[in-house]
């Protein structure tokens, strides 16, 4: 196949090259378009078929194509890929242009098809600052032949690894790495062997945003890593319901600050895939007050929810929890390492081994469990730069990190608590937080009820709770049920 251009195109500049194709700027009878020559002969067929009836004002426009399928052009979108002209960018408008993207999906997914290969050098920004879908040549559904496994390694939902035949949802994946690129400029899987990228999405899950870039609303944060769930029936769907869900999510209060820990975030990730796949494990988690249990806990038993498992309570009748874990299904409970008799419970979990991840909050290892196979892990004290992301995501001096470093020891409740101290007056409280500590002043309610009295729904009061535990004002008990004042129970 030979590079001659189309008589009424004119060459100006390359644009891309890729395996089955090159691009160019060049100008024709409808001005300057971004014109496709096909690698072998006919090779753009499909793409071209694929553009057929797709008029969406987020997808680019098909301007003109040959009829044997050697090149067609399209609109060229003079600020190119989605990555690029996303630095600097402020958040809001990050968002919008998820959306639009989410838009145009929806519009794909109505006509029965699947565009199979979102990636941010697929998604490109026209003059007005809005999206432009390209590349259909991935593309699966409708009236189109089927495909095999498709599409760029780090940007593949885990069903396609596995050889699974693509549906929407693997869009939904795709467009959960592309949101994740723009938010922190890095993939949700990194190694130095890109090999490494076709197995990783299968045995572990993407740290949050949030741990990358401070402050991001905590709805996004939820919002991204749904997106990015290794089941397919987990992630949120239709695409029009995803490009809502995007656009209302600036509204929630911004995440407090999570950093720090990588290994241990990273094994508890492990384990959830694990459980998955159908391997129970008992994981205690040791150390001093404020070390970091309790949010290594919550951490992981979010990533579980979101993957479909069931979260039990782990309350105090031990026969309860036991026949509730042995119902079947992946399940995940969290248990107090301090509480009566804890040691025996685990032994009968570890003996029954139900299909359950056992999370255990202890000051210390539990000798018992620990040859019975549970497995221990004490978090990690933060680093000087971790310090400075906390400093960041709090709105504070990064210049203060190795004071605040040296003062708390890497402890993250100690520095939260140095770092917070001042903003815990009365006057400094919101009107819900200021209801929350007079309602459990007298003692500890289950969030159902504390929600109930407050007048909010279970999600909305945790919106304003959860920074609450993070400043030290309150605690929660490990299965996260009960909610009380700090000085009751260690962080």
């Amino acid at each position: 196949m030979n590079d001659l251009f189309p008589a009424s195109f004119t060459r100006i500049r390359p644009l891309g090259r890729g395996a089955s194709a090159r691009v160019w700027l060049a100008e024709g009878p409808v001005g300057l378009v971004a014109l496709k020559l096909a690698s072998v002969p006919g090779g753009l067929r499909r793409e071209i078929e694929a553009h057929r009836g797709l008029e969406h004002r987020y997808v680019a426009r098909l301007l003109d194509a040959d009829r044997n399928g050697d090149w067609l052009a399209v609109e060229y979108a003079p600020h190119g890929r989605a990555d690029t002209w996303g630095r600097g960018q402020p958040l809001p408008a990050l968002i919008e242009l998820a959306a639009q993207v989410a838009e145009a999906l929806a519009h794909i997914h109505g006509r029965g098809m699947v565009h199979g290969d979102l990636k941010p050098s697929n998604v490109l920004v026209a003059e007005d600052g809005t999206a432009r879908l390209i590349d259909l040549g991935l593309a699966r559904g409708g009236e189109l032949p089927p495909l095999d496994l498709g599409g760029t390694l780090g940007f593949i939902a885990p069903e396609i690894l596995r050889g699974e035949r693509p549906g929407p949802e693997a869009d939904m994946y795709g467009l959960g790495v592309l949101l994740y690129h723009l938010l922190t400029r890095h993939a949700p899987f990194r190694d130095a062997d890109p090999a490494a990228l076709g197995y990783l999405p299968l045995t572990t899950l993407p740290e949050p945003p949030s741990s990358l870039r401070p402050r991001l609303p905590r709805a996004l944060d939820d919002l991204v890593l749904a997106m990015l769930a290794r089941r397919p029936a987990s992630r949120p769907s239709p695409a029009a319901r995803v490009m809502e869900l995007l656009r209302g999510a600036q509204a929630s209060p911004p995440r407090s600050p999570l950093v720090g820990m990588a290994r241990e975030r990273e094994i508890l990730r492990r384990h959830v895939v694990d459980l998955l796949e159908g391997k129970a494990a008992t994981v205690v988690l040791h150390g001093t007050a404020g070390s970091g249990r309790r949010t290594l806990i919550r951490e992981c038993v979010r990533a579980a929810h979101r993957e479909g498992v069931r979260v039990v309570s782990g309350g105090a009748d031990r026969r309860l929890l036991l026949a509730e874990l042995g119902q079947g299904g992946p399940a995940i409970v969290a248990l107090d390492g301090n509480a009566p008799g804890i040691e025996t419970l685990l032994a009968r979990i570890l003996t029954e081994n139900p299909l359950c991840l056992t999370l255990v909050r202890a000051d210390r290892p539990l000798t018992k469990a620990a040859r019975l196979g549970a497995r221990h892990l004490c978090p990690s004290p933060l680093l000087l730069e971790d310090v400075a992301r906390v400093l960041e995501g709090l709105e504070m001096d990064r210049r203060r990190a190795e004071e605040f470093h040296k003062l708390s020891r890497g402890s993250p409740g100690t520095l939260l608590g140095l770092a917070l101290g001042v903003t815990v007056a009365d006057d400094a409280l919101e009107p819900v937080e200021r209801q929350v500590l007079a309602l459990i002043a007298t003692g500890p309610l289950t969030v159902t009820l504390l929600a109930e009295r407050i007048g909010l729904s279970e999600h909305r009061l945790l919106d304003h709770v959860e920074p609450m535990i993070d400043r030290g004002l309150l605690t929660a008990s490990a299965d996260g049920a009960w909610l009380m004042e700090a000085r009751t129970e260690g962080a």
